[in-house]
């Protein structure tokens, strides 16, 4: 049974290493921006790694090539082609390894039995130096090891969804909405833009998208930085120092 409980962790931490492994690669593979623009040229949006909108800026022209009411919907939409060209950037540099497959089989890893070489290798097998570690009771130390399984469940792509924020620029003339999936709306008062130069309307986008990264950045979720928190190491280094020691189970 203990020796159970001590594969079932060396298989967690194997799992949540590999993980991490793979979300680095993945994010390695990420294009380091992109840019996009409306049918019409008047706005123009740089999105950076992850698909977040960097900059945003109106073409000296734009009311030549939109009416101010569309102003907001021509951001979104150049905001959408800029996102379409760094999803298939990133999609062309990911088709160049199988990242699919490697993610089916590492999420099919976790909770499947060891291998039969595996399971019978006892404990002393595995070359961790505990002669130093003072474990906690061993109550305590199974409980941080469901917690720890607990927050790899909560890694679901559902339970990590952003709430949106509102970014607003002086006066709130500018409100940018970002969500889960990147820049949900751009509203923007006509009769005011109308009446605005080229510096100072680029200026209120880029006021109202800086509030709204900001407010974004401060909502974000833990997602996968969670399971660096978790210690495994030391969960480990613990569960072997009890199963070291007989003492531990009386």
């Amino acid at each position: 049974m203990n020796g159970d409980i001590f594969q079932e962790l060396k298989q967690f931490q194997e799992y949540a290493n590999k993980m991490q492994q793979l979300m680095s690669e993945m994010r390695d593979q990420m294009p380091q921006h992109a840019e996009g623009e409306d049918a019409q040229g008047a706005v123009r949006v740089r999105v950076i790694a992850g698909g977040i909108p960097e900059s945003i800026k109106v073409a000296s022209d734009w009311q030549r090539r939109q009416p101010p009411e569309n102003l907001g919907a021509a951001v979104v939409e150049a905001y959408g082609s800029a996102l379409s060209e760094w999803m298939e950037r990133w999609s062309g540099g990911l088709a160049q390894a199988d990242w699919e497959a490697r993610a089916h089989q590492l999420d099919g890893s976790l909770g499947q039995p060891a291998s039969a070489g595996t399971a019978s290798a006892p404990p002393e097998t595995f070359e961790r130096d505990v002669r130093y570690v003072v474990p906690r009771p061993l109550e305590e130390v199974a409980e941080d090891v469901l917690t720890a399984f607990d927050v790899v469940e909560r890694q679901a792509p559902e339970s990590s969804v952003q709430p949106e924020v509102r970014g607003n620029s002086a006066a709130r003339r500018v409100v940018i909405t970002l969500g889960s999936q990147g820049l949900a709306s751009c509203e923007v008062e006509p009769e005011w833009a109308a009446r605005q130069s080229v510096v100072r309307l680029n200026q209120a986008l880029d006021d109202a998208l800086a509030d709204a990264r900001a407010k974004s950045s401060s909502a974000e979720s833990s997602g996968p930085d969670a399971v660096a928190d978790l210690n495994l190491g030391g969960l480990l280094d613990e569960a072997l120092a009890i199963m070291k020691n007989p003492r531990h189970f009386i």
